[in-house]
């Protein structure tokens, strides 16, 4: 059986790598979209569909993902059986999550992805939300768990917030910034919590 300590850092490992190829596709997406939309103002033929770079971009988030999933598949063994209902419904989020972000990849199926998102979105909430006030999860943990409930509810307003016209967008964009430094500081409080 894992330890706490190795299962954690697998878990925060993935995080990082989904979480960074995420906010580097969210900047090369719109650079090559407006790459290709001078290309075809300019007479020059433009390719369709999306450029190398964010293609493997994808293929890093859905790695980082499914790798944040091992980890956690090993840490439902590692936590206290008190423990363990909030894990699952964490770990039951991150296949919708992968599910979810591949849909969202696939020409026709991003409507069912969002639906699905969603459906992800409140496991994670209802996980994070017991971690949080979890009396056998390490403290150190508990913080990190409380974090990454605050990100999520962030995460949320996020995106109400972008549909304001004019200034949501850029209000939307910085809590959402702000929901992406709780999830890194929210799992490095977990990964450095002692079982």
């Amino acid at each position: 059986m894992s330890t706490w300590s190795q299962t954690t850092k697998q878990m925060y490992t993935g995080v990082l790598v989904y979480s960074l190829c995420g906010v580097a596709k969210s900047i090369v997406d719109p650079i090559t979209g407006a790459a290709k939309l001078a290309k075809s103002f300019s007479g020059a033929s433009a390719s369709a569909g999306p450029g190398v770079l964010s293609i493997l971009l994808s293929i890093a988030i859905i790695c980082g993902y499914v790798y944040f999933f091992l980890g956690l598949k090993e840490f439902r063994n590692v936590v206290n059986e008190n423990d363990a209902p909030a894990v699952k419904n964490v770990y039951t989020a991150t296949i919708l999550s992968i599910v979810a972000y591949v849909c969202g990849c696939i020409p026709f199926l991003g409507l069912v992805g969002k639906i699905v998102a969603i459906i992800s979105f409140i496991l994670m909430l209802m996980g994070f939300n017991a971690l949080k006030k979890s009396a056998t999860f390490p403290a150190l943990a508990c913080k990190g768990a409380s974090m990454l409930f605050t990100a999520m509810i962030l995460s949320i307003v996020g995106v109400v917030l972008g549909w304001i016209p004019l200034i949501g967008g850029i209000l939307g964009a910085i809590i959402n910034v702000v929901g992406f430094i709780l999830t890194i500081l929210g799992w490095g409080k977990i990964s450095k919590a002692e079982a």
